[in-house]
């Protein structure tokens, strides 16, 4: 079975999406196979796709990716403070 999960952030501006997309660029390298992440960045949205041939796999990669974004959010404000 084929699973899907996107998510589609809305961010405060562009900068915010760039660096967004660099912290999260590297876990899209060396997938295991059956597994597809794709990020699509706009002037203030990123989309992350991901699809999968196994619902675990789906999920938990779905998962870690918004732990990963909840994380960034965190450093990004205390950053900016």
């Amino acid at each position: 079975m084929k699973v899907t999960a996107e998510l589609n952030l809305v961010m405060g501006d562009s900068g915010s999406v760039r660096s967004l997309s660099a912290v999260l660029a590297p876990d899209n390298e060396g997938l295991p196979r059956g597994l597809r992440l794709t990020m699509v960045g706009g002037r203030r949205s990123l989309r992350c796709r991901v699809e999968s041939d196994s619902s675990s796999a789906a999920i938990s990669t779905t998962l870690a990716l918004m732990r990963d974004i909840v994380l960034f959010q965190e450093v990004w404000l205390l950053s900016r403070t």
